[in-house]
């Protein structure tokens, strides 16, 4: 079997990667490959080629991720970057931060700031949010 995320070769039960530990998860089914293959078919040149340049420049599925997701610092514009979901002082996915010069951020607003001013934020792009839909439910 083949990792996910490293494409490196893993066991067969294994239940995480033994090169970059991630989370061996199931192979998508035929109608998730067929709704990425669908999205894919439906992307600008442009934005296909955007894509294909960062998992050309990634070397792990975590790595790519962080790429499209949380994107370059924008303080010193380094790409070592990642999200604050499994700090544990933070532990927030819509906080970035920077491994090379430390500077955390607001995915969502792209708003700047210091680790004791995160509980302070009040993210303007969650303004326009609907915080009674079901959808937000997270205890169904």
């Amino acid at each position: 079997m083949i990792c996910w995320s490293c494409q490196k070769e893993i066991l067969d039960n294994a239940r995480f990667c033994p090169h970059c530990e991630a989370e061996v998860e199931a192979k998508p089914s035929a109608e998730e490959s067929a709704a990425a293959a669908s999205a894919l078919a439906a992307m600008s040149p442009d934005l296909f080629t955007e894509l294909r340049d960062a998992f050309d420049k990634s070397a792990t599925g975590e790595e790519f991720v962080n790429r499209i997701m949380v994107g370059d610092c924008p303080q010193c514009g380094g790409s070592k970057t990642g999200d604050c979901e499994n700090d544990p002082e933070i532990d927030d996915p819509c906080v970035g931060r920077c491994f090379e010069c430390g500077q955390l951020w607001c995915l969502d607003c792209g708003e700047l700031f210091k680790a004791t001013q995160i509980s302070d934020h009040d993210c303007p792009a969650w303004e326009e949010l609907d915080w009674d839909d079901d959808d937000l439910d997270e205890t169904d």
